[in-house]
């Protein structure tokens, strides 16, 4: 019996990369893997590294006749919402829309799509909600009409966007940051959940199907906590400021969404959903300690 092929797309994101590294590592046995990318450029590395991986490029999301190669042939996949800075956040649910709509047009037995928390509150945090809300709606009603299997995994608080605070905290011997308490998720957590649901049978797939996974970390951290473990990973004593939440100071989605979490200090799912796919829950101290190279290089 063959294979089922699984298509990632984007494989260069932080959780597509985790994905295809988990799947490639623990479950090649099980699946075929095809990495997508938007660019040869982005798709170098990933070429020279996973000799095993079927690439393909030159996929955009913004350009729909594109992706029929992303997903011919395929049985599961990975969609990771897409976000490109030059483009802004309004297009994020179009792009993403493009994405479900080629794959169910290919005949994709079941998606695994990285959304977010947000969507819980539209109404205080709607321009980021706003990217993930259209094609968690879109999923449950390809299942309806089409058959179409789906798992969601609503990301959380991303420990990578914190990288550059705490290299500036190692110059200044300050950690600051917004007045919040939450589970921070390594984003290599929701690459590895991901790798689980793809690389499941039939019977596995169904137990996944139309589940909605909160993907946080194991522990709840608010400045204070964050500040004590940099000085413990880094040797380094480093304190917390508390930093105000000007809003005319910052984008408004990053407003809405820290001045939510500053207020409603557990707006931020936390459950067990990462352990419980996994097996594995990545602290922040582990986190730092997997980036302590690049932490500390970057600070010097």
């Amino acid at each position: 019996m063959s294979k089922p092929l699984v298509s990632i797309f984007t494989a260069n994101s932080n959780s597509g990369k985790s994905c295809l590294k988990e799947l490639v590592e623990k479950y090649s046995d099980r699946v075929n893997i095809r990495a997508v990318f938007r660019t040869e450029e982005k798709a170098k590395w990933y070429r020279e590294t996973y000799q095993n991986v079927e690439i393909v490029t030159d996929c955009d999301a913004d350009r729909p006749e594109s992706l029929n190669i992303a997903f011919k042939g395929v049985n599961y996949a990975l969609i990771v919402t897409p976000h490109d800075h030059t483009r802004g956040f309004s297009d994020d649910a179009k792009l993403t829309k493009n994405m479900i709509d080629s794959a169910v047009e290919s005949n994709v037995e079941y998606i695994v799509l990285v959304a977010s928390f947000t969507v819980n509150h539209p109404e205080r945090m709607s321009i980021l909600s706003s990217r993930f809300a259209p094609s968690e709606r879109l999923l449950e009603n390809y299942s309806r009409e089409k058959g179409l299997k789906w798992t969601v995994l609503r990301g959380g608080v991303f420990m990578e966007n914190n990288l550059w605070n705490i290299k500036k905290s190692l110059e200044t011997s300050v950690y600051k940051g917004f007045d919040v308490c939450v589970p921070y998720i390594d984003t290599k957590d929701i690459g590895r959940c991901a790798a689980v649901c793809l690389a499941s049978d039939n019977k596995n797939i169904q137990q996944h199907n139309g589940k909605y996974y909160e993907m946080n970390g194991p522990e709840r951290l608010d400045g204070y906590q964050i500040a004590e473990i940099i000085s413990k990973v880094f040797n380094k004593k480093i304190t917390y400021e508390p930093i105000q939440m000007d809003k005319n100071s910052f984008p408004e989605a990053l407003y809405q969404c820290f001045s939510f979490m500053m207020e409603q200090k557990d707006c931020v799912p936390f459950g067990n959903d990462v352990k419980d796919l996994t097996g594995l829950w990545s602290s922040y101290e582990n986190f730092m300690r997997d980036h302590y190279n690049e932490i500390v290089l970057n600070s010097n």
